[in-house]
């Protein structure tokens, strides 16, 4: 029971709550409550919720009762995120993914207290048409020492490199390929349910562009995810190169995922690239996406490269007990998460056993 003189703050409800996906009627009506009773807690203004009120929302949500009773200090606002979804996708799913994210920022910041993970290292290139797009692509890869003549291997541990935490599990949804968000902490989220990494790192090269184009924009509209889409190709494929190799051969299907193995992304993107510089004319781009719809390839691609799993998360949570005076189950407890919402939070398993940590990230313990 937290102590009396400690003051509850009804954001951490309204996270929790909205984490779960739950409205203020269907959390009143699992802990008999009225929804003006949960909206008056929600805003501060009951702060004094009774104790066996607080007890029914905690179990409820998966959350002991002291994470009610501390400050929330960094919220993934709507402002700062950037998602990469359908249109149709509803307010409700783009809410609860950005208090996962928030929740996922807690963990994140307690474990600082442990590990030096990454300064980020993001340049900031404000990008207009697409000539300044694809400049802002150039530029990135020479600012991370990536060369402008061939493939990014793992584009994921790029990021991760630049202080990027990425993650490939947030609350399940068809709808959202990927999400970010900068700010006190950077994440990429990808969605996991979707089997393709050619696909997960033209979405990680398309939140990348958010990140370093769109700084302090709101994102969403069509143009800047154009511009985010563009930035994904010149990354992963820089036109000089790309163009050189496309032009090498005819085209042919056997060319195109040959030159799939080389790139790491997907035969779509490749023909889209190819398009978009010019390679090949709007009459053959129709067809090779009609011929790739009749061959089920837009639900999912032969030849696909190899994931790269995300490392810093990772690297952090196998250390944890082993050379690190914290174990998992105590984060957990610092957190105030019930077992179960530290698994839905994280999406990592945990080993039982005392793992050697794996130093991939330059990443050292605090």
């Amino acid at each position: 029971m937290p102590l009396q003189n400690e003051v509850f703050w009804g954001e951490r409800l309204q996270l929790a709550r909205d984490f779960r996906g739950l409205t203020q009627k269907q959390l009143g009506e699992e802990v008999a409550a009225s929804s003006a009773m949960i909206a008056r807690c929600e805003t501060g203004i009951k702060r004094d919720p009774a104790p066996d009120l607080v007890e029914a929302c905690a179990e409820v949500l998966g959350f002991e009762e002291d994470f009610f009773y501390r400050e929330l200090d960094d919220v993934f606002l709507e402002r700062e995120c950037s998602f990469r979804h359908r249109r149709s996708t509803p307010e409700k799913t783009k809410t609860q993914i950005r208090a996962h994210a928030t929740l996922l920022g807690m963990v994140i910041q307690q474990l600082r207290g442990y590990f030096a993970f990454p300064e980020v290292d993001l340049p900031r290139i404000p990008a207009t048409t697409f000539e300044d797009v694809e400049l802002a692509a150039e530029n990135a890869r020479n600012h991370w020492r990536l060369g402008l003549d061939g493939p990014i291997w793992q584009m994921g541990r790029v990021l991760e490199h630049a202080g990027v935490i990425i993650v490939r599990h947030f609350v399940q949804s068809s709808k959202v390929d990927a999400f970010s968000r900068q700010g006190k902490t950077t994440v990429i989220f990808l969605n996991e349910a979707i089997q393709s990494p050619s696909r997960w790192n033209f979405d990680i090269g398309h939140e990348c562009g958010h990140l370093i184009m769109h700084a302090g924009i709101h994102t969403g509209d069509v143009q800047t995810e154009e511009q985010a889409d563009r930035f994904a190709s010149a990354f992963l494929m820089p036109r000089r190169a790309f163009s050189r190799e496309f032009l090498a051969a005819p085209f042919s299907w056997k060319h195109i995922f040959d030159l799939k193995r080389r790139w790491h992304t997907s035969a779509s993107a490749i023909v889209r690239r190819a398009y978009d510089l010019g390679l090949i004319g709007a009459a053959q781009y129709r067809r090779a996406f009609q011929y790739m719809s009749f061959k089920g390839w837009t639900k999912g691609e032969p030849a696909e490269p190899v994931f790269q799993e995300p490392e810093l998360l990772q690297t952090a949570f196998n250390a944890l007990g082993n050379g690190v005076d914290l174990t998992v189950d105590q984060l957990r407890s610092k957190l105030h998460f019930t077992h179960k919402t530290f698994k839905d939070v994280t999406g990592v398993q945990i080993a039982t056993s005392s793992p050697k940590m794996a130093e991939v990230i330059s990443m050292r313990i605090a």
